[in-house]
């Protein structure tokens, strides 16, 4: 990294290295292995970007309910102040939670995730407990007192109207408010979208919220990261999904898993969180393309997709800075080839 001349390291801790079971006993040679790497980052000049937690719940919680359990916003509190203090002074950057809606949604109602439920109520419950769970990590932070700033990690996406027809208009509307304004809304307003509780009341689901849980989700953050893959062009279709609506084809580029290359929605994503939430500070978290171009006779990886998308992107990341959108940096997903969790 350092020979790439990168200033900037993200990444996560796995909460099951700290504490195998979730509570109990802390295992001091996981944590040892990120003293290292925290370590070696900074002797190198590279910042650390923490994440606390991608999808890494212990096991053990899990059998007792995992995020549908209250008590696991407990734990997860006792395992971030662990980390707190270890770090404090060395990690200046984090970030709770990434992407809740794939911890909650995908994997509780779509279940397309582990564990592969398809449950309204409960992904409900659990995106809520997760929101409730970042509030409280956000508060200890303060009480901390620790050195840095802390915000949380959303994945995002832009969902175009087929028409200015009403219909299109409002399917577009209820696919943006079911990715993006669900998870916003409560951190930076302290409330979820009403139009979308009328929704899932329709559905036959509604958040469980206990008295002082709203307060607690809505606590001020340093920033915001913004994880931005794709975009879709919707239109109302009521045999269509849960929003009476369905993706329209416009030839757009596709990448190896099938996603829609559309960066302008990234600048639309960028324009509108801070025209709806103010002048926040806003990394760009993960951004980039699945391109499965292997290495070639030449010995090199001639993965043009992958460059033509992280220019196109970065093109509009730029138009939003000159826009006046609060950009503070942009990190790429990923650094090497990975095996992923889709």
């Amino acid at each position: 990294m350092k020979e790439l001349r990168l200033d900037v390291y993200r990444f996560s801790i796995a909460w099951p290295r700290i504490y195998p079971n979730g509570t109990g006993e802390l295992n001091e040679k996981g944590l040892d292995y990120y003293k290292r790497l925290v370590d070696c980052l900074l002797d190198n000049g590279i910042t650390p970007f923490c994440t606390l937690y991608h999808w890494d719940l212990p096991q053990a919680l899990q059998d007792q309910g995992g995020w549908n359990n209250r008590e696991t916003i407990d734990a997860f509190v006792r395992y971030a102040e662990t980390i707190f203090k270890t770090f404090d002074g060395k990690i200046k950057h984090y970030m709770t939670f990434n992407e809740p809606w794939c911890s909650s949604i995908l994997s509780n109602f779509i279940g397309v995730h582990a564990p592969g439920n398809q449950d309204l109520q409960l992904a409900l419950d659990i995106g809520h407990h997760l929101l409730v769970a970042h509030g409280r990590t956000v508060q200890l932070f303060r009480e901390l007192g620790v050195q840095g700033e802390i915000g949380y990690a959303p994945n995002l996406y832009w969902f175009e109207p087929y028409s200015n027809q009403e219909q299109d208009v409002a399917a577009a509307r209820r696919r943006r408010a079911d990715f993006n304004e669900w998870f916003l809304q409560p951190v930076f307003k302290g409330s979820y979208p009403d139009f979308m509780v009328e929704w899932y009341e329709q559905m036959g689901a509604k958040v469980n919220i206990l008295p002082g849980d709203m307060e607690t989700i809505h606590q001020p953050i340093d920033f915001i990261g913004i994880n931005y893959y794709s975009g879709n062009v919707v239109r109302y279709n009521p045999q269509g999904d849960h929003f009476h609506s369905e993706n329209v084809d416009m030839g757009y580029r596709k990448t190896d898993i099938g996603w829609y290359i559309y960066s302008e929605g990234l600048y639309k994503v960028l324009t509108w969180v801070t025209e709806t939430y103010g002048n926040i500070p806003i990394y760009i978290t993960e951004n980039g393309a699945c391109d499965n171009t292997e290495v070639g006779l030449d010995g090199k990886v001639n993965d043009q997709l992958r460059i033509d998308y992280l220019r196109s992107h970065i093109t509009e990341v730029n138009r939003a800075l000159a826009s006046g959108v609060n950009m503070k940096g942009y990190i790429a997903w990923s650094l090497i080839d990975n095996f992923e969790w889709a």
